[in-house]
């Protein structure tokens, strides 16, 4: 079964959880050949609203949860993964070698997640995208031909990541 995960991490992402609601993006997940759709939706669990119908309607069988101690599970299950610009989604989807979709969250305040995600585009790692962005995204299969990520120990970039935090 083809599956996609999003994941909005322990917060929520409203604009995010909207638009992979939307019968656009459930269209355009089913001309590619997807036919489960999970989503981690947080917070954001009010902003869920898939057509009662996708099944029937496109062939999308759903699964939505607000969060998951195990996500590692969810990510190496899928043939894609959508998720917030969080260091930790992203480096987890990266290190299970699965193709990556990450939306930046513009409403947090010091926009660091734009930079991550931005520099691990330019390397051809990840699809950068905004939310009204996905279903077009998918349709093109932005994310077919990404680079792998080399394997690498993690821990040096938590130890800036926690520099920077401080």
């Amino acid at each position: 079964m083809a599956s996609v995960y999003v994941t909005v991490g322990s917060t929520g992402f409203d604009e995010l959880v909207r638009a992979v609601s939307t019968k656009q993006f459930l269209l355009a997940l089913s001309q590619r050949g997807f036919t489960k759709l999970t989503v981690q939706y947080g917070s954001s669990k009010h902003a869920f609203s898939p057509p009662t119908s996708a099944r029937e309607q496109f062939g999308i069988i759903l699964d939505s949860f607000d969060y998951t101690d195990s996500p590692l599970r969810y990510i190496e299950q899928a043939g894609l993964v959508i998720c917030h610009a969080g260091t930790g989604s992203i480096l987890e989807t990266l290190h299970s070698q699965r193709p990556a979709i990450v939306v930046v969250n513009r409403r947090l305040m010091d926009n660091h997640q734009s930079e991550i995600a931005e520099e691990l585009a330019s390397k051809g790692h990840v699809v950068c995208a905004e939310p009204e962005d996905l279903a077009q995204c998918v349709e093109e299969e932005r994310y077919a031909g990404l680079k792998a990520y080399p394997h690498a120990d993690p821990r040096p970039i938590g130890e800036i990541l926690d520099e920077e935090m401080l």
